[in-house]
């Protein structure tokens, strides 16, 4: 778990403040997966919304939400953090997350730790009508993330679940993105402290209550995504080059 870093305004600032010159003018990506029902279309502009102004006035910005196919994937050399939400079909990404979904899977095969300098968290949707996938692709991603070496700063948020860190049984999108956004702020802060925090445990939404359904992740392979993809019309992208 993220530790809660306490450090004073004045003095957060000023670490802030000396590190505003290297940042690049959107250094959070927002991304998202969403299937025609929305729901995550929906959600991310929530986690977009409360943003909070501090990370802003320390340099930090943050992208508007984008479909994971339009998101340029090689950008994750130069950026700083990512905040992906996704939902599942049958385990599968949707559609407009295939190729994103594909140059992560692809990565943390090829070249794990690629990502070292970057760090992530992961919110998401599920049915529990479809119990054997059941909230498969936000933890699938949440775990390739981690293979190509990104540090979790916070709980993936599975929403309807429960989520150790917001106290709830079932975790909601505005309680999850106030949460993880002064987790974000926190290890900022302890960086610029220089002090060491660890990435948040894959299972750690956990800690205090099971999911009702399960914690299984389908772990399908590349060829069986791309095999989708032909069936959606998506183009298989080239390989990233990070």
């Amino acid at each position: 778990v993220v530790p809660k870093v306490v450090v004073g305004e004045c003095h957060r600032k000023e670490v802030w403040q000396a590190s505003m010159t290297s940042m690049p003018e959107s250094n959070i990506v927002l991304a998202f997966g969403s299937f025609q029902k929305g729901d995550c279309a929906r959600d991310v502009k929530v986690v977009h919304e409360q943003f909070p102004k501090i990370l802003r006035l320390a340099g930090y910005d943050v992208t508007d939400p984008m479909e994971g196919n339009e998101f340029d994937f090689n950008a994750l050399k130069e950026t700083k953090v990512l905040v992906l939400c996704t939902s599942s079909k049958l385990g599968f990404p949707p559609p407009n997350l295939m190729q994103f979904a594909h140059n992560l899977m692809t990565a943390a095969a090829a070249k794990p730790g690629c990502l070292a300098h970057l760090r992530h968290a992961v919110c998401g949707n599920g049915q529990d009508l479809y119990e054997e996938t059941y909230m498969n692709m936000p933890r699938y991603m949440d775990m390739l993330l981690e293979k190509c070496g990104s540090r979790r700063f916070y709980q993936r948020g599975e929403f309807g679940e429960p989520h150790a860190a917001t106290n709830a049984e079932k975790c909601e999108p505005k309680a999850w993105s106030g949460g993880m956004w002064s987790a974000l702020t926190d290890t900022i802060a302890a960086d610029g402290d220089n002090v060491q925090w660890s990435s948040t445990p894959w299972d750690g939404l956990w800690a205090l209550k099971q999911s009702p359904v399960h914690n299984k992740v389908t772990e399908w392979t590349v060829q069986e995504l791309e095999k989708k993809m032909e069936k959606e019309k998506v183009a298989v992208p080239p390989a990233a080059k990070l």
